[in-house]
C-alpha cells in the first residue's frame, strides 16, 4: 500500500493530466503573388495597386504596409504613386491568431517617356488586297472558300472569278470550290478599282490561285514506327507578330531564345524546335503570330473523341493568352504543310465572340524604340507597345521578315482583358485554346498543359471535318490588345505532343 502522503500528489497529477491542452487549430498567413515575385514596374505618375494573395486569413487578420519606416496602409492592398523615378521598397506584415508572414515589395518607377508611334497613312489611291497563299493542295471531294483579305479601293460588284479561264457563275469576291477531279485547277479573280490610277486610267487588279486536287485523304498516311516520337520533330514556319517576348527576350528561370545574328527563317525554325524539345518557351507575339510544326508520323484521331493533342503554354490565374489551333493532312505526300487547314473548334467557335476571316497588318517602325502600329480589315487600329523594361532591343521585328508590312489572316477571339491601377487581368475562355487556363481541358497533372480533341476539327463552313489523322499543327495568337505592365497579348508555347 502506498504511503498516505503520496495519495494527494497522485490525485493532483491525475487531475492535471485530465485537463485538455489548447493547441493551435489553424495555420499562420502565407503571402503569395500573381507574378513570380513581388516586383512591379510602372512609370512616373502612374497609380499602382499592389494586391497580394494571402492564404490562411480570418477575422483576426491584420495587414501593415510600411515604407521608409512609415505606415502607408492597413488595408489588404496598398496604393502606390511615385512622382520620381527610382527603386522603392515596401514592407508587408500580415498576422492572424496563429502567426505572421512578412515580405518586401520592390517597385521600379521609370521616367515617363513620350511614346513613339509612326504615322501610317491610309491607302486612298491604289486598289489592293492580300492573299495568304497562291497555291494549295486539297484532297479529292473537299471544298474550300477563297477570298482576298485587307481589301482596299476595290469595287466588289465588279469582281469576277474564272475557273481555268472560263467565267464562273458566281460574282463577288468569294468563291467556294469543290475538288471533284484530281489535277491542277487555276482560279483567277479580277476586279476594278474604285479610283483611277495616277494617270487617270481605270485600275484593274487580278490574282490567280492554283489548287492541286490530290487523291483522297489517307493515300499518304504515315504509320508510326518503333522509333516514332510523340513530340513534333520539325518546325516549318515561325512567323511571330511583333511583341516584347520575341527576338531574345529573357523569360522566367533565365530561359532565353537566342537566334543567330542576321538569322534566317530556317535557322529560326531550328532554334524554335530545339526549345520545344527541351520544353522551353516560345512566344508567338501579338495577334496573328504563329508557328507550324509537324510530326514524324501521322497522328491518329481517337475514335472515341478523347484527347489526342497536347500543347503546353504558360497561363496563370490572371493571364491567359489564347491561341487557336489548326491542323492539316499531307494530302500530296511531299512532307510540307502546303495543304488545307482545319480549325479546332473551341468554346467560342460559331459565336459572336469569334470573328472568322479576320486579318490585320503590322507596319515596320522607322525609328528604334517605337511602338508597332497595326490596322485590321474592320478599320480598327492600335499598337504593339514598345516596353524597354521587358525587351530593350530597338525593334520588335525579326531578321527574316522582309518588307515594311506583315499581314496575318486568322479567326480572331474577342479580347477578354482588363487593366485597373496597375493590375492586369487577361481572362481565359472555357476550353479549346492553347496557353489558356480553361475550365475543362487542362491536364490534371500539369495545369499549364492544354488537352485537345482532334475530332473537333471543322471545315470552312463549320461542319465536322471527320479526319482520321493529322500531320501538321499550327498555333496562332487569337486576341488583340495589351496592358501597360504585361505588354501585348501573345500566345506562348512550351511543347506540342500527340498521343
Amino acid at each position: 500500500m502506498a504511503p498516505k502522503y503520496l495519495l494527494p500528489l497522485l490525485i493532483f497529477l491525475l487531475a492535471a493530466c485530465s485537463e485538455k491542452t489548447e493547441l493551435p487549430q489553424g495555420e499562420p498567413p502565407v503571402i503569395t503573388w500573381r507574378m513570380t515575385a513581388a516586383r512591379f514596374t510602372c512609370s512616373q505618375g502612374e497609380v499602382l495597386s499592389i494586391v497580394p494573395d494571402v492564404l490562411n486569413t480570418d477575422e483576426t487578420s491584420q495587414w501593415t504596409w510600411t515604407m521608409d519606416g512609415q505606415v502607408v496602409s492597413r488595408e489588404d492592398h496598398c496604393t502606390f504613386e511615385a512622382s520620381e523615378a527610382g527603386e522603392f521598397f515596401i514592407q508587408l506584415l500580415v498576422t492572424n491568431r496563429y502567426g505572421e508572414a512578412r515580405d518586401e515589395v520592390k517597385v521600379t518607377v521609370q521616367e515617363k517617356k513620350e511614346v513613339l508611334v509612326d504615322d501610317v497613312p491610309p491607302n486612298d489611291s491604289v486598289a489592293a488586297w492580300y492573299w495568304p497563299f497562291t497555291e494549295l493542295n486539297i484532297p479529292l471531294g473537299r471544298s474550300i472558300s477563297l477570298q482576298p483579305y485587307m481589301v482596299e479601293n476595290i469595287d466588289a460588284q465588279s469582281a469576277q472569278w474564272f475557273i481555268n479561264g472560263q467565267a464562273a457563275a458566281e460574282k463577288g469576291l468569294t468563291l467556294v470550290f469543290t475538288g471533284l477531279e484530281e489535277g491542277q485547277v487555276e482560279l483567277t479573280l479580277q476586279a476594278e478599282g474604285t479610283l483611277p490610277d495616277s494617270e487617270g486610267d481605270p485600275q484593274t487588279i487580278s490574282q490567280t490561285i492554283r489548287l492541286n486536287v490530290c487523291p483522297q485523304a489517307g493515300t499518304y498516311r504515315r504509320q508510326a514506327s518503333a522509333g516514332s516520337s510523340k513530340l513534333v520533330n520539325r518546325v516549318f514556319e515561325y512567323q511571330p507578330a511583333p511583341g516584347h517576348q520575341v527576338n531574345g527576350y529573357i523569360v522566367i528561370n533565365s530561359e532565353r531564345l537566342n537566334f543567330p545574328r542576321a538569322c534566317t527563317h530556317e535557322q529560326a525554325c531550328d532554334t524554335v524546335l530545339s526549345h520545344l524539345r527541351q520544353g522551353l518557351m516560345i512566344s508567338l507575339g501579338g495577334c496573328g503570330g504563329y508557328l507550324v510544326a509537324g510530326f514524324d508520323h501521322s497522328q491518329p484521331v481517337s475514335k472515341d473523341g478523347s484527347y489526342d493533342l497536347f500543347i503546353k503554354g504558360n497561363p496563370f490565374s490572371y493571364q491567359s493568352e489564347p491561341g487557336i489551333v489548326w491542323v492539316s493532312q499531307d494530302v500530296n505526300g511531299d512532307g510540307l504543310p502546303n495543304d488545307l487547314w482545319y480549325e479546332l473548334a473551341g468554346s467560342e467557335y460559331g459565336t459572336d465572340r469569334e470573328t472568322p476571316g479576320y486579318a490585320l497588318t503590322y507596319y515596320r517602325p522607322s525609328r528604334p524604340g517605337s511602338a508597332v502600329v497595326w490596322r485590321d480589315n474592320d478599320g480598327q487600329q492600335d499598337v504593339i507597345p514598345y516596353l524597354s523594361y521587358w525587351n530593350p532591343q530597338p525593334y520588335y521585328w525579326q531578321d527574316w521578315q522582309s518588307g515594311q508590312e506583315l499581314t496575318f489572316c486568322l479567326s480572331r477571339l474577342r479580347s477578354n482583358y482588363s487593366y485597373d491601377h496597375g493590375i492586369s487581368d487577361i481572362r481565359p475562355y472555357p476550353w479549346g485554346y492553347a496557353d489558356n487556363l480553361g475550365e475543362t481541358d487542362m491536364d490534371p497533372d500539369d495545369a499549364r498543359r492544354g488537352c485537345f480533341r482532334l475530332s473537333n476539327a471543322r471545315t470552312w463552313d463549320g461542319q465536322p471535318a471527320n479526319l482520321e489523322y493529322i500531320d501538321f499543327v499550327k498555333v496562332q495568337t487569337a486576341e488583340t490588345g495589351w496592358t501597360p505592365n504585361l505588354g501585348e497579348i501573345s500566345t506562348e508555347i512550351y511543347k506540342i505532343e500527340g498521343r
